[in-house]
């Protein structure tokens, strides 16, 4: 094919087996809490891995949860097993791989005194990463593709390796959750893999991923979301204050998105002692991921993402409920001064609601 010519893909298998070093255990790591495109990436590489060296035991582990019903269901059809990193024993002894992540990235459960073996990635470079990728044997960051699934297609197409129905249909999803439907970010790449994948795909399955039964809880997010909800401009957001499910910020940015004349859509949440900002930009151009990085690296948490996507974290450990409540509503304030360029911004309007509802109240649950 096309994509397997020129030197990039030169000798790409034995440049693979080279950065495992003779490893006989590979651990292949997403970032925390896996949307479709880690976990499509994760079950690529394993089946590239497979293909090269039989021998090599390969398990995919994630950090955190699944939490959004659609990778839950996802999980259930996958190719290969997945397990938290709680479950992977001999950790000392095994090589890493990383797949849309990056290490020291703060998004990633790879332990501190590591250096991954593998890197794949469709995400840009930070100062926190690169010292730790120019260690890493096999890197692979692609930051023009609209997914990371579609990098290691590739690989598989390069190197021969078979086609499962249930992978292609993986794989697919992959790259359209990623991109919804190739109409986010997706490249030429993107769209030249989906295609030659369509084929090969259980659309019956596939459709019962994408609209897989949601369970009540995500009624009652969605339903405080929008009690929540503001809008400024062109921007609109919720505060979510304490969740349980950190998946659902990511999902909330989508759906507010979808009101007709904004721009820009924020969230946040606090999970697991962090506080969690996701972005979502109409605009292809919007440069998401720098705005992210901006607000967020400066308080020194950790943000990346592209020009429509992105989020980032801050950890709150030691932090009063007061306090992260005042940094929480500082953060959406300092968002709409840097994407309306309003220096002082006064009237936030909520959208359904009678007045503003504040999720860090007292009682508010």
């Amino acid at each position: 094919m096309d994509n397997c010519e020129g030197e990039r893909f030169e000798a790409l298998g034995q440049r693979l087996l080279a950065a495992l070093q003779g490893s006989s255990r590979l651990v292949i790591l997403t970032h925390n809490n896996p949307d479709p495109d880690a976990f499509a990436s994760a079950c690529g590489l394993a089946a590239v891995i497979n293909f090269l060296d039989p021998e090599c035991r390969v398990q995919v582990a994630y950090g955190g949860i699944v939490g959004r019903s659609e990778n839950r269901t996802m999980m259930r059809y996958l190719p290969c097993k997945v397990v938290p990193f709680s479950r992977v024993r001999g950790r000392d002894k095994v090589a890493y791989a990383l797949v849309d992540t990056q290490p020291r990235a703060g998004n990633n459960v790879l332990p501190d005194d590591k250096v991954p073996a593998i890197v794949i990635d469709h995400h840009p470079q930070k100062s926190l990463t690169r010292a730790a990728l120019r260690q890493t044997p096999f890197v692979d960051i692609r930051t023009g593709y609209g997914s990371c699934t579609t990098i290691v297609t590739e690989y598989l197409q390069c190197l021969g390796v078979p086609f499962t129905t249930a992978l292609a249909t993986t794989l697919v999803y992959g790259i359209s959750s990623e991109t919804q439907h190739l109409g986010r970010e997706a490249s030429l790449q993107d769209r030249r893999i989906y295609n030659d994948l369509v084929p090969l795909v259980n659309m019956r399955r596939l459709s019962q991923i994408e609209f897989s039964r949601r369970p009540r809880e995500h009624f009652f997010y969605i339903r405080k979301a929008v009690d929540n909800a503001f809008v400024y401009r062109q921007v609109i957001g919720s505060r979510l204050g304490p969740v349980e499910n950190p998946d659902v910020v990511a999902e909330v940015a989508d759906f507010l998105l979808l009101h007709e004349r904004m721009s820009w859509s924020i969230v946040t949440a606090f999970y697991d002692e962090k506080l969690i900002i996701s972005l979502r930009a109409g605009n292809y151009r919007a440069q998401a991921g720098k705005v992210v990085r901006e607000l967020i690296e400066k308080l020194g948490g950790t943000a990346g993402g592209h020009n429509q996507v992105a989020g980032g974290q801050l950890d709150c450990q030691g932090r009063s409920r007061l306090e992260i409540a005042e940094l929480d509503y500082g953060l959406i304030i300092d968002f709409l001064q840097q994407v309306t360029g309003v220096e002082n911004v006064k009237t936030i309007k909520p959208l359904v609601s009678s007045e503003l509802k504040d999720p860090w109240a007292e009682g508010d649950e």
